[in-house]
């Protein structure tokens, strides 16, 4: 998306602001495009709000893009295994599926509130399972589960 924060409604631009100066507490600079270590203990939750046809989509779409070109990347409700993160991460959560469709259709990577507090977390002997059946590795051999189980 080319929006430039000047092509905002003056709520867009509000919006916009808020969520910079809480991303800037949390170390991620939108300004300059940078995106320091996330420090322990330290998370924040902005909701954005307002009636339908009042620029949500929009605003969303141009905040993920500026979180994504300082090197923050967006996670999802689908399955991910646990990985090295260097990267600062962002979860852009929508109340409904048909809302996160909207948002995904302008290039805004979202998921539902409710995928991601469902999303399983994995025990590391369950997650070797989840990666072999995944196609990714060999399959395991589990402490407490048989060979009979996995097939």
């Amino acid at each position: 998306m080319s929006l430039s924060v000047a092509e905002f409604s003056e709520d867009q631009a509000e919006a916009f602001d808020r969520v910079a100066e809480v991303m800037l507490s949390a170390g991620i600079d939108m300004t300059k495009l940078v995106a320091k270590r996330r420090r322990r203990g330290k998370r924040n939750v902005v909701a954005v709000i307002g009636k339908a046809g009042s620029g949500k989509t929009m605003l969303l779409a141009r905040l993920a893009e500026t979180l994504s070109e300082a090197g923050v990347e967006p996670v999802g409700g689908d399955y991910e295994g646990r990985r090295a993160r260097k990267a600062r991460t962002l979860a852009i959560l929508a109340p409904t599926n048909k809302a996160a469709s909207v948002l995904r259709s302008h290039d805004v990577p979202a998921t539902t509130i409710h995928r991601i507090l469902y999303t399983p977390v994995y025990d590391p002997e369950y997650e070797k399972i989840a990666e072999w059946l995944a196609g990714r590795r060999k399959k395991p051999k589990v402490e407490g589960v048989s060979e009979e189980a996995l097939d």
